[in-house]
């Protein structure tokens, strides 16, 4: 955009304001877009030099002789011009440039992938406590990085004197060993499976350390506050491994945390892990198994000790109840779910809950309801949801869209469901959530007898591109 002069970037500011280039964004019609363009005096030129794009393909665009399908382009034209944020969501694009678009080399902030980095900053937002944005955690990495002198501070060196010298574990330590369990369980919504089993590795391998320099007693309060830490960490990392395409080290790292359940009397950990193992079947379509692991883990936990542990997991055995074809099960386990919710305060309840918005929660209730013939309802709550849906960087955001666009399919919205799908395969690509990909090719498989409509032919376009790109990562 910098080789754009002032004259260009305010006819470009002047169409970005247009409601007509709104709808085309909406509609992502490339030729409607370049035709705007035009009538306002931005030539095809200027728009191929900041865009990339050649010249031929603009004119074909723009003449209606070939569609603009795959999101690279979309991206090119909102990176290239600069677009705000409403157009790019418009497009189906996340809220920030690509990685390799203008901004890139500007030295834009990128997830840390030193571990030590990562564990600065796991801490420093556990110990905030609140949610955050991904923009914010760029901003904190950011900071991080640039502040050297941190990795001097009194909490490090204390750390680094425990590690070397266990019996001195303390009360100070083993809050900020918390604190950063609490984080590493916020940041996996934004941070790649990859770098966060990295961070949870060292961190592990650092309570181990201390666990290890102490002796095993059940009065020890300290030390069972450890275990715990221990226990929350270990299901996480077997999420990740999990994401990754690992189920032996994910079932290894839960089997662990189940282990630590035991030693700390804490059966809600018991609970999570086998409700994170319960995806490992469920991706592969063993629901019956996936059920029985969620049955296993309700036998676990009770709404007295985690209301917000139940009701996600009841959530979760009404949804593989309904893939099942088992409607009153799935009724019943979704009644206890929405009773659990309603007393349940996911944010202030285990570090595993905090997930559970009331976007993510309805988001079990469409894929419930779209199973088992209530697709009136299904549909009325995912038009709910995806109206006041934000962070759309976030791999919860993905799951979501993949349950609102099956909703949609499931009533034979084709269109519609290849629209939230698209959507949600941006937010797959951008925060590597490999493991939902699975659940994105469902989609694309029953969509495909109307692979002559355009959107349908974009979106397995899009899935098509989407699954190479994760396949060459994993190389």
């Amino acid at each position: 955009m910098a080789a754009a002069d002032e004259t260009v970037r305010k006819r470009l500011d002047d169409v970005f304001a247009r409601q007509d280039t709104l709808e085309a964004c909406r509609r992502r019609d490339a030729g409607a877009l370049i035709r705007i363009l035009s009538a306002h005096g931005v030539t095809q030129g200027q728009i191929a030099a900041m865009t990339g794009i050649a010249q031929g393909n603009l004119s074909n665009y723009k003449r209606g002789k070939h569609e603009a399908a795959f999101a690279s382009t979309f991206e090119k034209f909102a990176d290239g011009l600069d677009m705000p944020l409403p157009l790019r969501q418009a497009l189906g694009l996340s809220g920030q440039s690509s990685p390799d678009g203008p901004g890139a080399a500007a030295g834009a902030a990128a997830v840390p992938a030193d571990t030590f980095d990562l564990q600065l900053l796991a801490e420093a937002i556990g110990r905030n406590g609140s949610n955050v944005k991904r923009r914010e955690m760029l901003s904190l990495a950011a900071k991080l990085s640039a502040t050297a002198a941190l990795a001097q501070s009194d909490v490090w060196e204390r750390l680094a004197y425990a590690l070397t010298n266990p019996s001195a574990m303390n009360e100070s330590i083993v809050r900020e060993m918390e604190a950063r369990s609490a984080g590493f369980h916020r940041l996996e919504e934004i941070v790649s499976a990859p770098a966060l089993l990295k961070g949870l590795t060292v961190h592990l391998r650092e309570v181990s350390t201390l666990l290890n320099g102490t002796a095993s007693d059940p009065k020890d309060e300290l030390r069972k506050r450890l275990i715990v830490v221990a226990g929350e960490s270990s299901v996480l990392a077997g999420w990740a491994a999990s994401d990754m395409g690992d189920s032996a080290t994910a079932r290894n790292y839960y089997d662990t945390a189940m282990k630590a359940a035991k030693e700390a009397d804490d059966p809600a950990i018991t609970a999570c892990a086998l409700a994170y193992r319960s995806y490992i079947p469920s991706t592969k379509g063993a629901n019956g198994r996936a059920r029985a692991l969620l049955a296993e883990a309700l036998g676990n936990v009770s709404e007295t000790a985690s209301p917000a542990t139940v009701a996600w997991i009841a959530a979760r055995h009404a949804e593989e109840s309904a893939y099942l074809g088992d409607k009153r099960q799935a009724l019943t386990s979704w009644g206890r779910a929405d009773e659990a919710f309603s007393v349940a305060d996911p944010d202030d309840d285990r570090v595993w809950t905090r997930f559970l918005d009331q976007n993510r929660f309805d988001s079990y209730q469409i894929a419930t309801y779209s199973k088992v013939g209530k697709l009136d309802e299904a549909q009325e709550l995912a038009v709910t949801v995806l109206a006041r849906l934000e962070s759309p960087d976030r791999k919860k955001a993905a799951i979501i869209l993949e349950d609102i666009a099956t909703a949609h399919l499931a009533r034979g919205s084709v269109n519609e469901a290849s629209r939230v799908a698209r959507h949600g395969l941006v937010v797959l690509r951008e925060t590597e959530f490999a493991m939902w990909l699975p659940k994105f090719e469902a989609i694309a498989r029953g969509l495909q007898r109307w692979q002559r409509q355009p959107q349908v032919r974009s979106y397995l376009e899009e899935f098509a591109m989407t699954k190479r790109q994760f396949a060459a990562s994993l190389r």
